[in-house]
């Protein structure tokens, strides 16, 4: 018999999909998130991958990564600090944003 409460398997599968991109390394988790992030985390992880590479290359502009220096260099701090990247990879990640 139908039941209309019952989830789809598509929900699940797009559930899943969602933990799994937010699973990442150095990614917060969903429930520590304002809902516009996990707004922007659904729409990105419903994305084709060429269309989240394209969106990605947007928002890594050199002007917008000059305009948050400060916030990506102390990130990049606190990730190193923590344990979460090592020396070689935070040296890695400073030269590849230009700092």
């Amino acid at each position: 018999m139908w039941n209309p409460f019952s989830k789809n398997q598509d929900d699940k599968d797009k559930q899943d999909e969602l933990e799994e991109l937010a699973g990442m390394p150095g990614m917060p988790e969903t429930k520590d998130m304002s809902m516009m992030q996990r707004f922007a985390m659904k729409r990105l992880a419903k994305m084709s991958p060429a269309e989240r590479e394209k969106v990605m290359k947007k928002a890594m502009t050199p002007k917008n990564i000059e305009k948050h220096k400060g916030e990506i260099i102390a990130s990049l701090e606190a990730m190193r600090k923590a344990g979460q990247i090592s020396d070689d990879q935070y040296r890695l990640a400073k030269k590849r944003f230009g700092l």
